[in-house]
């Protein structure tokens, strides 16, 4: 069976959409057929057949003006409508329902769903669910807690620590955590969000801390790679073991003001960290792909 992503454009700043891209390519190195399906690519609904064509026209002509952006280092080729043909479909959580209308559809919880149901986010009653990191599981929607898939660019070549002499000030990350109380002195902090990947490297390689409000983003692990001391402002209620259940993921970053001394540690072992993520990553998508082709080719699926 074919394998469909549905992703928007390729965006460096953007978490999500890496991954999605990074999925694409990973199972197409692995020998399996896997396409990506743009957001913006509207859906040929045979019940509707002049909206859809309106539809199909109008993308196609945008699309010749402005090329889907992609990475051209990942093998992310855009599926056709005969390639949809009893496909798995992979949305991320964020989307609601099932825009390709897809008999086999896998729901890759890239980030948290608080306490809505499987009803209420209008998922499918046989769809099957991953999860990214632990703390994105949600066992009401997934039965399986083996159906880890999880990722990893850790982007080593860009992420150095090249600094070693005195560090000051800090710099902020916002992100998904833009809204909440702000709990230190942004006056002299730098924002790095959608700053390029360099450009904040060398923020990284310049500042002592690195203040997040976003509790689950990549960018504090590149933080620590580049010797910055990153601090995660805890949430109300929530302690170090439910933000990070395993502690191979809090390496190198201090959960809370009073943890700098436990991120300062533990940073040693951060890179060793992520050379066993880059094979558990490889391991999962091997997994991922045995548990997909089992379940969709089951009769009850």
């Amino acid at each position: 069976m074919n394998f469909i992503i549905f992703v928007s454009g390729y965006d460096d700043n953007s978490g999500g959409t890496v991954v999605l891209h990074q999925l694409c390519h990973r199972l197409n190195e692995l020998g399996e057929k896997a396409f990506i399906w743009p957001t913006s690519k509207p859906f040929l609904d045979p019940k509707n057949p002049f909206k859809t064509a309106y539809l199909a026209l109008r993308y196609h002509l945008r699309h010749l003006r402005r090329k889907l952006r992609k990475n051209p280092s990942l093998i992310t080729p855009i599926a056709s409508y005969a390639d949809l043909k009893e496909a798995i479909v992979i949305y991320p959580e964020v989307i609601r329902g099932n825009p390709l209308q897809a008999q086999n559809v896998v729901r890759w919880l890239l980030y948290t769903l608080g306490g809505e149901t499987k009803e209420s986010l209008n998922f499918g009653e046989n769809d099957l669910f991953f999860y990214y990191d632990k703390a994105f599981d949600n066992p009401m929607l997934n039965p399986y807690p083996d159906n880890h898939l999880h990722i990893v660019s850790s982007r080593t070549t860009t992420y150095q620590y090249l600094n070693t002499q005195k560090r000051e000030g800090t710099c902020t990350i916002l992100r998904k955590g833009r809204g909440r109380k702000i709990v230190h002195d942004l006056k002299n902090s730098v924002v790095i969000d959608g700053l390029s990947h360099q450009a904040t490297a060398d923020i990284f390689n310049r500042v002592e801390f690195c203040i997040s409000y976003d509790n689950y983003t990549m960018y504090t692990t590149y933080a620590a790679m580049c010797g910055c001391i990153p601090i995660v402002i805890p949430e109300e209620g929530v302690t170090k073991e439910q933000w990070q259940p395993e502690e191979a993921s809090r390496y190198g970053i201090a959960y809370g003001f009073g943890d700098t001394d436990y991120a300062i540690q533990t940073r040693p072992l951060l890179l060793e960290s992520l050379q066993k993520k880059e094979y558990d990553s490889r391991q999962s998508v091997i997994h991922f792909v045995e548990k997909c082709n089992a379940y969709f080719s089951s009769p009850s699926s």
